[in-house]
């Protein structure tokens, strides 16, 4: 793989590549682990041209693992039958994961600093949301430890107004412990990776949207806050 090929955040960030591949993005797919609202600051601007973006995200509940049972050496039987839990949570379990899942974005919210940019994302967010051009969803079942971008690029038109075809229909990025690259023949396998996570989550825009409207940054200042 060519050194430019890596992302390590130290002399290629994360956020710009996802930054450069949003300018020719149509549609985009996004799964990670944690929901971390100041992480889309460095890229909300471009996200405002993207049609379409679908943001799964990993619930963060302190429930114990599959990784925490083999860890902690316990006994196989346990193993399975937490992992036979984890594949068919109960409707109440997942509720309960959205709920806890809502409570921490909160809590991030509370803790960003309150400043016009952290302002303009949550209220940005929040329309998009509003105008179904970003869509959320959470996994509930068990951990999302990977995490991918996939960007399908938008039509291109010639000088004539002609549609031009391309070789290629979108470009993904990919890190994980448990998906690799060598592991996905093509982008089309890594979308239907997705697709098939996404039918099985739980909606999150509602849950999300109550946080950000009754969040600080929704709030109207009064004159006493301006003076203070």
């Amino acid at each position: 793989m060519a050194h430019h090929d890596i992302i390590d955040n130290r002399q290629v960030k994360l956020a710009e590549t996802v930054n450069r591949m949003l300018d020719s993005t149509e549609a985009a797919r996004f799964a990670v682990g944690y929901f971390f609202l100041s992480g889309f600051t460095g890229i909300a601007e471009k996200l405002t041209g993207v049609k379409e973006l679908r943001l799964l995200i990993g619930n963060t509940t302190n429930r114990e693992t599959l990784e925490q049972l083999a860890e902690g050496r316990k006994r196989l039987e346990l193993v399975a039958e937490r992992a036979e839990e984890l594949a068919y949570p109960k409707r109440a379990e997942s509720r309960a994961m959205t709920e806890e899942t809502a409570k921490n974005v909160r809590s991030s919210i509370e803790l960003m600093d309150q400043t016009d940019e952290n302002e303009n994302l949550v209220r940005s967010l929040a329309q998009m949301i509003e105008e179904k051009r970003v869509r959320v969803k959470v996994y509930t079942k068990g951990r999302l430890h990977a995490k991918a971008y996939i960007f399908d690029y938008a039509p291109v038109f010639d000088s004539q107004g002609r549609h031009v075809e391309r070789h290629e229909q979108g470009i993904a990025v990919v890190g994980s412990s448990n998906l690799s690259l060598a592991g996905l023949s093509s982008n089309t396998e890594l979308v239907r990776w997705f697709d098939a996570l996404w039918q099985e989550a739980e909606d999150f825009d509602t849950a999300l949207m109550t946080e950000l409207t009754e969040s600080w940054a929704a709030r109207p200042v009064s004159p006493y806050d301006i003076y203070m």
